[in-house]
């Protein structure tokens, strides 16, 4: 079997791993009205927390302008200027950092010799971590090896996963197949 040094830029593209985090939150003590993309957020201090960069019930994104974080409707009050969240700017952006730092390390962790690696679909099985480098891995699917970066995946509850379906990936190693043998 032929090693594929393809990066399959398709997968590195559609992997949605800069995503950030869900995090838990504090709700402000007073319910507030759903906010609209725009809408400034604020501390409970009345400080700027960061913008509201879209809103899909039940969670909201905030940007600091450091980071994005998606956080529950649930944890907004009102305060005085507007929307209000019970943490800082600076607590918000540790706490990002943080999770986002968790889980890279709990995605590095899970890159081991013989870690199956799924489909979008999260089910279907495209093969199993054969090598693991620094920086790469070789997934093995028994027909071909693979060689990808580690950032081309992510990590579910049941595993591994790569962002395309069984069928793209194929077709992707199957495209990249003759590049490798020339």
């Amino acid at each position: 079997m032929k090693i594929s040094t393809a990066t399959l830029a398709l997968l590195i593209a559609s992997v949605p791993l800069s995503a950030a985090p869900a995090l838990a939150q504090t709700p402000a003590p007073v319910t507030a009205a759903t906010p609209a993309a725009g809408a400034k957020v604020y501390d409970t201090a009345g400080t700027e927390v960061g913008t509201i960069k879209s809103v899909n019930a039940p969670n909201f994104v905030i940007d600091t302008g450091k980071n994005t974080a998606t956080l529950a409707l649930a944890s907004l009050g009102t305060g005085p200027k507007g929307a209000t969240i019970g943490m800082t700017r600076e607590q918000l952006d540790a706490a990002v950092e943080k999770a986002a730092a968790d889980a890279a390390t709990a995605l590095s962790a899970a890159i081991v010799a013989d870690a199956p690696v799924h489909a979008s679909d999260k089910t279907t099985v495209l093969g199993k971590v054969s090598e693991v480098t620094e920086t790469e891995f070789v997934l093995d699917t028994g027909t071909t090896k693979v060689k990808l970066p580690k950032t081309s995946v992510g990590k579910a509850d049941n595993g591994l996963f790569i962002g395309m379906t069984a069928q793209a990936f194929a077709d992707a190693t199957k495209a990249a197949a003759p590049a490798a043998s020339k």
